[in-house]
C-alpha cells in the first residue's frame, strides 16, 4: 500500500476515536470496513501496527480504557492545547480527504501557502542540525537584496505566509524574516547554540502575529466593542488566546485581550472596519482612526472603560 493510503487510515483511526470514543474494536473493526470497502478488514496485528504508528507519527496515544470498556485518544486534552500535534493532524486530515475525492477537486478551492514550498523543509533540517543557513532576502522596505548567515531559531505560519526568528550578527536581538522574500538559501557547516532558555510559543504569547516589538506601544489590556454579526466570526476564530468575552447584548459585545496591539494586530481591528469600536486603551483608539482615516481624525469622546478581566 503507497504511503499516502497509510496516512489516510492514521488519520481515520485518529479521528474516528476522537470523534466516537470511547469505541469498541468491534465497532472500529465495522466502521473501518463501511468506510474502506468490503473485503477491508481491521484485524488485530494491523491494529496495533496502526497505533504504533499513529503514536511515531503524531506522537498522540491510542489506548483502552477498561472503565469505559472502549478505545480513546490519552491526553485528549493535551493534544487540543498543543499546537503542532493539531496542526498535523488537520493537515494530514485534509489532505487525506482531498486525496480521497480527487473527482471532486475543481470544486475544492484552497488558499495558496507559496513561501513553505521551497524553504521550509531546508529550514526546519538546519533547525534540527543547529546550523546556520546562508540566505539572500529581499525585505519590501529595501529595494536591492542582501546576503548574511543566520541561526534559525523558529518558524511561524501566520495568515498564508511562513515565517523564521533567526539571529544575525547583524541585530542584537533575533529577527523575523519571511520565508516568501528569500531569494536563495544555503546550509553552511557552521554551527550554532540554541540559547537554553528560549521558547518559541511563550516568546510569541503576547503577539497577536509575528510582530516581537511595536516603537509605540507594550503589552496592555485591550477592550473591543463587536456588532452582533461580527463578534460570530470571533467567537469561533479568537483572534488571540487572551480573549474573553465580558460582555453581550443583543446589538454588540465587548472582547478583551492582553497583548501587544503592534501594526499587524491594528490592520486586522481596521479590516473590521465600523464593525469594531476601540473602547480602550486610549493611545490604541486614537492610532487606529489616524491610521485608517489619517492624522486629524480625533476619535469621538467616549467614557473612560473599566476593565472586568484584565487589569491595566
Amino acid at each position: 500500500m503507497s504511503t499516502a493510503g497509510l496516512i489516510n487510515r492514521y488519520v481515520w483511526l485518529v479521528t474516528t476515536i476522537c470523534n466516537r470514543g470511547p469505541i469498541s474494536r468491534a465497532e472500529l473493526e465495522r466502521r473501518f470496513e463501511a468506510h474502506f470497502g468490503r473485503g477491508e478488514e481491521l484485524g488485530e496485528r494491523t491494529f496495533h501496527r496502526y497505533t504504533d504508528a499513529v503514536e511515531k507519527l503524531f506522537d498522540i496515544e491510542i489506548k483502552y480504557d477498561r472503565g469505559r470498556q472502549g478505545y480513546i485518544i490519552a491526553d485528549r486534552d493535551e493534544i487540543d492545547n498543543m499546537s503542532m500535534r493539531r496542526w498535523l493532524l488537520q493537515t494530514f486530515t485534509v489532505n487525506s480527504a482531498l486525496n480521497g475525492n480527487q473527482d471532486l477537486k475543481s470544486r475544492i478551492l484552497l488558499e495558496n501557502v507559496p513561501s513553505g514550498q521551497l524553504f521550509l523543509t531546508p529550514i526546519v533540517e538546519a533547525m534540527r542540525e543547529s546550523v546556520k543557513l546562508h540566505i539572500t532576502y529581499r525585505s519590501f522596505y529595501h529595494k536591492e537584496a542582501y546576503s548574511f548567515d543566520v541561526e534559525p531559531w523558529c518558524v511561524k505560519l501566520f495568515e498564508q505566509r511562513w515565517y523564521m526568528l533567526g539571529k544575525t550578527d547583524m541585530f542584537e536581538e533575533p529577527h523575523i524574516y519571511a520565508l516568501d522574500r528569500v531569494l536563495a538559501l544555503d546550509t553552511t557547516a557552521e554551527k550554532f547554540k540554541l540559547p537554553k532558555k528560549f521558547d518559541a510559543e511563550k516568546l510569541f504569547a503576547d503577539c497577536y502575529g509575528i510582530i516581537l516589538n511595536d516603537k509605540d506601544f507594550d503589552v496592555c489590556p485591550v477592550a473591543l466593542e463587536v456588532d452582533a454579526w461580527q463578534r460570530n466570526f470571533l467567537r469561533s476564530l479568537p483572534l488571540h488566546h487572551s480573549q474573553v468575552e465580558v460582555e453581550n447584548t443583543d446589538e454588540h459585545s465587548i472582547f478583551e485581550f492582553r497583548l501587544c496591539p503592534s501594526f499587524d494586530f491594528r490592520q486586522k481591528i481596521l479590516s473590521m472596519g465600523c464593525a469594531v469600536n476601540v473602547l480602550a486603551p486610549a493611545a490604541l483608539r486614537t492610532r487606529i482612526y489616524e491610521e485608517g482615516l489619517g492624522e486629524g481624525h480625533a476619535p469621538a469622546e467616549i467614557a473612560e472603560y473599566k476593565f472586568r478581566v484584565y487589569k491595566k
